[in-house]
């Protein structure tokens, strides 16, 4: 546990445990069109506001949340590295200092065999900056680098497009990310991408996939392993996690992650449709899809929940795909875990959150 001095915290009561917050939802029943990112930067007309319950996750013992069961888990570990504005925005610090703390975390927390960090996202401004925006890469290459708390509920990957970015690396994905010498150990390096290898054989085993066919089927998220439900499959477990930690005390726009409302997996959504293009450390062009949720049916609303006043030693690790969960098949393990910010007028005058997130590969 985190050696880390905190503000001690009751349990909060059932009154004190729930609020009304407004969250969005994309509104259409059909997906957006390829690459229309409008929905990214706040723009899209296609959204739609509903008021839902939030619960404060404190209610309960937070060690009864586990990524199996709720999609979610929160690990504890004293901040690693000095989180002033400038120091978190030094790349330096981040890939030889954080990295490295965050892998050994998810080692130590969650057992795993090896973990590959994919990239990172530092959110500290309050509104997204449209004049630096760029529809075909909405990830920040100028300036400082920062995005803004997100608003739309959504998860990162459909099943499919998590196993797209998993087959797009290369060969030399971790000199190209620059996350090889002095982030993660040469041993470490060579047992993912040999089980990474393993994985791809045993799915394309699991899925039919003979040798000469094209894996990624018509390239558009139709035939090859897209068409495939994850049953049968007997490689290595794996997982894609958000490791998602605030570098200082969150008073305004927390995360909340969908904790009702959605047994077995079964909430609404549509994919958005997506062309990754010249990401490092992977081929050049592949098809991709992230998960916009659609509203609840009134009769299995949603509910949310989020670590109130949530500090630098909780770590939220957010699961966005787990080949365990589609091999059983069955809900008993969660797949993904929705998530989104949330605002209430309470909140206007606290400071904006200052925090980060990783994108990582857990293999078992």
């Amino acid at each position: 546990m985190s050696a880390t001095t905190t503000e001690t915290k009751h349990a909060p009561t059932a009154a004190e445990s729930q609020l009304e917050a407004t969250f969005n939802y994309y509104s259409l029943p059909t997906p957006p069109e390829l690459d229309d990112l409008s929905i990214l930067n706040g723009t899209s007309p296609d959204t739609i506001a509903r008021q839902v319950p939030v619960v404060d996750l404190r209610a309960k013992p937070l060690s009864d949340f586990t990524h199996d069961a709720h999609g979610f888990q929160i690990l504890h570990q004293p901040l690693p590295i000095d989180a002033s504005h400038d120091s978190v925005h030094t790349p330096s610090v981040l890939l030889s200092q954080y990295y490295p703390s965050i892998i050994s975390l998810l080692k130590e927390k969650l057992g795993v065999r090896c973990a590959a960090i994919i990239n990172s996202t530092l959110r500290d401004i309050p509104t997204p900056d449209l004049s630096t925006f760029d529809p075909k890469n909405p990830r920040p290459t100028t300036g400082s680098r920062s995005l803004s708390p997100f608003f739309i509920t959504h998860s990162d990957y459909t099943p499919g497009a998590a196993r797209a970015h998993l087959r797009a690396m290369t060969p030399d994905w971790f000199a190209a990310t620059r996350t090889g010498d002095g982030v993660t150990a040469p041993e470490d390096q060579e047992l993912f991408l040999r089980l990474r290898g393993e994985i791809i054989a045993a799915e394309d085993r699991a899925a039919g996939i003979k040798p000469g066919d094209d894996a990624e089927g018509d390239g558009r998220g139709k035939g090859g392993h897209w068409d495939w439900d994850g049953k049968g499959y007997e490689g290595p477990r794996y997982a894609m996690f958000s490791i998602w930690r605030p570098w200082e005390t969150v008073r305004r726009d927390p995360l909340a992650v969908l904790v009702g409302g959605a047994e077995a997996d079964g909430f609404p959504y549509v994919p958005l449709p997506r062309l990754y293009r010249n990401r490092p450390g992977c081929v050049e062009e592949y098809y991709n899809e992230n998960v916009l949720l659609r509203p609840p049916i009134p009769e299995k609303g949603h509910v949310w929940g989020y670590l109130s006043e949530q500090k630098p030693d909780e770590v939220l690790a957010l699961k966005f795909y787990d080949s365990e969960a589609l091999r059983r098949g069955d809900g008993s393990i969660r797949a993904m875990c929705p998530h989104s910010a949330f605002h209430t007028e309470d909140m206007d005058d606290e400071p904006v959150r200052r925090s980060c997130e990783l994108r990582v590969w857990c293999i078992w």
